[in-house]
């Protein structure tokens, strides 16, 4: 939406085969921060609260592995909150689509698990996470808390943070304690790499 593709693939340059992890991934084409490193011969895990942008994953990127679940920092039954059944604004925090949405929220429940609990059940179990990408409305620094970033260690977080001052944000502080530093922001999208 700003731009974070070309930076992120910027970051990386000419790498290829790498491993990216996208949370919220809404869309294999449009606003996606992957596809660029996907034309690269990169793979990954994308996932969605939205059964079609899974099935839209599945017919585009069928190499990727594409599951439908929320991402929390346990695993658990989550209400997901909604207005149509594919919008980037669909969201597993209440308040969040209260300040956003405009009109009729809907609400399911989903299943939630762990960045852990889909890594270790994956073919990825073993390798680190080149690009870390997360986007889902509120719900962020959820994600970071089930990840172990010991094993996997991100080498580039793209996150939403939508504080002004991010230093001030939890977020901001979890990634500077976990060896973090800030290098690029967009409008709300902000990536960190590991020093």
């Amino acid at each position: 939406m700003n731009n974070e593709d070309l930076n992120i693939l910027n970051y990386f340059g000419d790498k290829k085969n790498g491993l990216y992890v996208d949370v919220g991934c809404f869309h294999p084409l449009d606003r996606n921060n992957t596809y660029l490193l996907y034309l690269n011969n990169w793979r990954g895990i994308n996932i969605d609260i939205s059964q079609f942008s899974i099935d839209l994953f599945n017919f585009m990127r069928p190499d990727d592995l594409n599951f439908k679940c929320a991402v929390s920092e346990k695993n658990q039954i989550v209400k997901t909150f909604f207005q149509k059944e594919l919008s980037q604004l669909s969201t597993t925090d209440e308040e969040q689509a209260k300040k956003v949405f405009q009109g009729e929220i809907k609400s399911r429940e989903i299943q939630s698990y762990t960045l852990n609990y889909i890594l270790e059940n994956s073919k990825y179990n073993k390798r680190e996470i080149d690009l870390l990408d997360i986007d889902v409305e509120g719900t962020d620094y959820k994600v970071l808390l089930g990840l172990n970033f010991e094993k996997y260690k991100p080498k580039l977080i793209c996150v939403e943070i939508h504080k002004k001052n991010i230093k001030e944000d939890k977020i901001y502080k979890f990634l500077t304690n976990k060896g973090y530093t800030h290098i690029w922001s967009g409008i709300f999208s902000h990536l960190f790499k590991i020093s």
